[in-house]
This record gives C-alpha cells, sequence and structure tokens, in this order.
C-alpha cells in the first residue's frame, strides 16, 4: 500500500454526503486482504471487521466530502445550487464541477459570477453568495439531463507536494487511510481486539452514520479520527504528529492517559488538544451509543480545510497507524477502566 497513492486515490474518487459508493470501492480493494470481513449497513456505512479477541473496538472516519445539490436549471444550461455541508462560497469561484446525474452518467460544468468589468465598484470586494453563483453546465449537449437533486463535487486532481498531499476531501479520507494502515499492520500482532473500522456516511450533515453504527455495534471503545486545523498559535503543525484531545466532557479520561501513557512510552510523536464541549467530529455521538460508549478522539493536522487544496503530511498518516495498531495490541481483552 503506498500511501500517498492511497491519499490520492481517496481524495479523487467521487463522494458526496450520503453517496460514498465509488469511496466503498477504493477501501474495499485496499483494505479487503488485511481484514476478515466487509459489509455496508442499512444506513450506507461501510465496516471492514479485523478478528481478535472478545473486546470490540470501534474506529471511526468519515468518508463523505462537503458538496453540492442542483436546486435549479434553466433552459441556457445555468443551475443554481445549494450546499451539502460546510461549503464557503468564495472558494467555489472559478471552478469546475463534476456532476452526478440519475442516469449514472458524469456531467461537466464551471462555477461563474460576474464579471469584474460588470460589476458595480462598490460590489467589487464582495464575497457574492449562492444565490449570486451557478454552474454553467452548458458544455453538455445534453445538459437538459441535470435535474434537481443531482450531485456536483469541485473537479479538483490530487497531488504530492513532496511528502505531503493536496487535494479535496482529505477531511476525513486522509484519516480513513490512517485506518486501512492500521488494519494492515494489526496483521503483524498476536494480539489485539476485534477492531471495527467503520468509514462512515453523513457526518458532515449531523454524523447520522456513526450514530447508526455506535448503537448497533456496542463497543467497548469508539475512537473517532477527524482532520484538525493546523494552527501554530495553539501548538498544532502538519508533520509533527497526530493530535490527541485531551479531557472535555467528550473524552473517557482512562482511556486518554492510556493512549498518551502508550505514545509517551514508546517515543512517538504526538500533539494536543482540548475539547471543553462538543467536538464537531463523529466522537460526540458516538459517546451517546447505548448506556455510553467510552470515546476518544485522535485528529489529523491539516491546512485548508474545506477547500479542493486540502493538505496533509504522509508521514502523519503513518505515524498515527503505527501508534493505533500498537496501542491496539497493548489492550488486555478483559480490564477495568
Amino acid at each position: 500500500m503506498n500511501t500517498a497513492r492511497l491519499l490520492i486515490e481517496l481524495s479523487n474518487a467521487f463522494g458526496p454526503v450520503g453517496y460514498e459508493d465509488r469511496v466503498h470501492e477504493v477501501i474495499k480493494a485496499e483494505v479487503g486482504p488485511y481484514v476478515d470481513e466487509i459489509y455496508r449497513d442499512e444506513i450506507g456505512n461501510l465496516i471492514a471487521v479485523k478478528k481478535g479477541n472478545s473486546r470490540r473496538v470501534g474506529v471511526f472516519t468519515h468518508i463523505d466530502e462537503v458538496s453540492l445539490v442542483i436546486s435549479a436549471i434553466d433552459e441556457r444550461g445555468f443551475a443554481r445550487f445549494e450546499s451539502l455541508g460546510g461549503v464557503d462560497p468564495k472558494i467555489l469561484i472559478s471552478q469546475k464541477v463534476r456532476i452526478e446525474c440519475r442516469d449514472g452518467k458524469e456531467r461537466k460544468g464551471v462555477i461563474g459570477m460576474l464579471a469584474p468589468h460588470l460589476q458595480k465598484p462598490g460590489s467589487r470586494g464582495d464575497v457574492p453568495s449562492f444565490d449570486e453563483l451557478f454552474i454553467d453546465a452548458s458544455i453538455n449537449q445534453d445538459f437538459d439531463r441535470i435535474n434537481i437533486g443531482d450531485l456536483a463535487v469541485v473537479d479538483f486532481t490530487a497531488f504530492e507536494m513532496g511528502e505531503k498531499v493536496s487535494g479535496k476531501a482529505l477531511d476525513d479520507r486522509a484519516c480513513a487511510a490512517i485506518s486501512m494502515e492500521t488494519a494492515k499492520l494489526l496483521s503483524m500482532y498476536r494480539e489485539h481486539p476485534t477492531v471495527y473500522f467503520i468509514f462512515t456516511t453523513r457526518e458532515e450533515v449531523g454524523a447520522m452514520g456513526a450514530k447508526a453504527a455506535a448503537e448497533a455495534l456496542k463497543l467497548d471503545l469508539g475512537l473517532a479520527m477527524d482532520v484538525t486545523h493546523h494552527s501554530k498559535e495553539d501548538g498544532i503543525e502538519i508533520a509533527k504528529g497526530p493530535v490527541i484531545t485531551v479531557g472535555g466532557p467528550n473524552i473517557h479520561k482512562g482511556y486518554f492517559k492510556k493512549l498518551d501513557d502508550y505514545a509517551r512510552e514508546n517515543g512517538f510523536p504526538v500533539q494536543y488538544d482540548y475539547g471543553p464541549g462538543h467536538t464537531g467530529t463523529d466522537a460526540d455521538v458516538v459517546q451517546l451509543a447505548g448506556n455510553g460508549t467510552p470515546t476518544l478522539l485522535l485528529s489529523l493536522p491539516q491546512l485548508f480545510m474545506h477547500t479542493p487544496v486540502e493538505v496533509i503530511a504522509v508521514c502523519d498518516v503513518l505515524n498515527s497507524a503505527r501508534l493505533l495498531s500498537g496501542f491496539f495490541s497493548s489492550l488486555e481483552e478483559v480490564e477495568v477502566v
């Protein structure tokens, strides 16, 4: 498994909120040799199971991407759209898009706005709203086959930048790559829990996928992974290791200590963040499953979140997988935390 290539393939896959089927195909092809079972649940999560002892651990990484949904299209092929997830209209100006239509065919478009020459001087610095943007899909001869409800994503091809990768949807598919690398590394350990790698749907619109999976699986430990902002002011930087969330109401104190101790004792580079309330990740809903699931949050530093040019460091992916595989193998089959 070449990690940079895997990240690029995951990034390029078309997978708007609730329609992650193409991402599933990438994951199944790569992780299949290292797990015992792969299935899709009723809500649309893809779950890969690495069988071990009776202890049940769930690793949650969402694979949906912020995207657009067509809300209207006129006789010229100009389509209006709404956001699925947190899309900032500033990043959409002058972008190419891929539109997946109900007939199964993919069509292209560009997002335009009023040319600077035609704008009023007083409004040239204004950021356009969604009401002022449109997709020009007239480049497709059959644009009349584009319908309300069809989905679109920014058409950007991921690429390597030295020891980094830049592309769309690395929030949170870079963490999905950590899960896949962890499954591979667990094959080297004689003893480990039964680990459910849950590639969740619909995190960007409320974490419904994680909630359904956590309720169904009845886990002893749930570990959510998501990206976090590169911020020197907060002491979090890419290529400096994964970020462990410390304390807060969403984090289990006993399991945090175990993970932190394991990282320190084994020389893993880690960084820290504090979760004063809701984390805005799958961890929020995993904790509430059943009578309460002990929950941890591990984050991957990232630049330019929710843009088509998100940047992550490959070494952070690999170090996260090494940390998690070793940590999981260190958990005793029966223990009180």
